[in-house]
C-alpha cells in the first residue's frame, strides 16, 4: 500500500514538473527580450544642431550630414521649382569622400493628393538623386521623411482599415523614389503625450518603410521634444521615460536612429550636458555598445 502511494506521489510530482516546464516554456517564448538584449547592429546618428556640442563619437554616436533646403535652393524660388543643378552637384562633390550618409531634406513638394502633382514630385526627386549620385556614387544618400509619408492618423489605424490602406497606396505612388535611394529615413516625431499611440505610429512607419525599402536600411528620425505643430506642447522636452521608450522602440524595429534637435526659435540652442534626454541617451548607448556596429565605411551605397 505504501509502495503504491509512493509511486502515485512520484507520478504526480513528475506530472507537475512537466506541466510547469511546458508553461514556463510558453511564457518565455511569448515575452519579448528586454531592450538591454539587442542582438544586432544598431546605429545611432547625430543630426542635432546644438552649439558648443562636444564630440559625440566617443559614445559611438556617429555624425551624419543633412542638406537642408536653405543650401539646395536659392532665395525666392517658387515652391514647385527645382533646386539649381549646379548647386546640388557642387554640394555632392564636396561630400564625395564622406563616410557618413547624406540626407536631403526637401519638404516643399507635395507627396500626396493630386496624382499629377505627386508624379511631378517623384520626377523631381529622381532628378536630384541622379545629380548627387553622379557626383558622389560611393556615398549613401536618402531623403528625409518622404517614404513612407509621415501621416499619424492613417498610420495608427488597423491594417485592415481603408484609411491605413489608402496610406499604403500613397506610399506606393512614391516607389520611384524609394526604389532609387540607398536608405529610407522615416520621420516618427512626437505629436501627442499618448505613448501607446506613439508606439503604434512608430512601428507602423518603420514597418511600412521596410516594405518599401526592400532590404535597404531603415534609419528613423527622432527628436527629444514635441513637434512644433502641437500648439500646447510644441518644442517642450519629452519626459525622460518617454524618450527612453522611443529609443527602445526604434532599436527593436529599425536599423538605426537619427537624433535631431537643438534648433530653437532663435536658432541653435546651447548644449546642456545635464539635459535629461542626453542622460537617457548615454545610458542607452552603454546598453548597445556590446554589439557595436562596424565602422562608418561599412555603410554601402547602392
Amino acid at each position: 500500500m505504501m509502495r503504491r502511494h509512493t509511486i502515485a506521489l512520484l507520478g504526480l510530482i513528475l506530472f507537475c514538473a512537466a506541466t510547469a516546464a511546458m508553461v514556463l516554456s510558453r511564457y518565455s517564448a511569448a515575452v519579448e527580450l528586454p531592450p538591454q538584449a539587442i542582438q544586432r547592429s544598431f546605429i545611432v546618428f547625430d543630426a542635432t544642431l546644438y552649439k558648443n556640442k562636444p564630440p559625440l563619437e566617443v559614445y559611438d554616436i556617429r555624425p551624419i550630414t543633412v542638406l537642408y533646403e536653405s543650401r539646395l535652393f536659392v532665395a525666392n524660388q517658387l515652391p514647385a521649382a527645382m533646386p539649381p543643378e549646379v548647386i546640388v552637384r557642387a554640394l555632392a562633390n564636396e561630400l564625395r569622400a564622406s563616410p557618413a550618409p547624406v540626407i536631403l531634406d526637401i519638404e516643399r513638394w507635395p507627396i500626396k493628393g493630386d496624382t499629377a502633382a505627386v508624379q511631378s514630385t517623384v520626377a523631381k526627386f529622381v532628378s536630384v538623386f541622379s545629380w548627387v549620385k553622379g557626383e558622389a556614387p560611393g556615398v549613401l544618400f536618402g531623403f528625409y521623411g518622404t517614404v513612407p509619408i509621415p501621416d499619424y492618423w492613417r498610420a495608427i489605424r488597423d491594417p485592415t482599415n481603408v484609411e491605413f490602406q489608402s496610406w499604403q497606396q500613397d506610399n506606393d505612388r512614391l516607389e520611384g523614389v524609394s526604389d532609387r535611394v540607398d536608405a529610407l529615413f522615416p520621420s516618427i516625431y512626437t505629436f501627442y503625450p499618448d505613448r501607446q499611440s506613439w508606439v503604434k505610429y512608430a512601428i507602423a512607419q518603420i514597418t511600412e518603410a521596410r516594405r518599401k525599402a526592400k532590404g535597404k536600411p531603415v534609419y528613423a528620425f527622432l527628436m527629444p521634444i514635441y513637434h512644433e505643430s502641437n500648439r500646447l506642447l510644441g518644442l517642450r522636452p519629452l519626459d525622460s521615460d518617454y524618450w527612453e521608450l522611443q529609443l527602445n522602440t526604434v532599436a527593436q524595429h529599425a536599423d538605426g536612429v537619427v537624433i535631431w534637435g537643438g534648433w530653437g526659435t532663435s536658432g541653435p540652442e546651447p548644449w546642456d550636458e545635464e539635459a535629461p534626454w542626453w542622460q537617457v541617451t548615454k545610458r542607452f548607448m552603454q546598453r548597445i555598445d556590446k554589439v557595436a556596429p562596424g565602422t562608418p565605411s561599412d555603410l554601402k551605397a547602392q
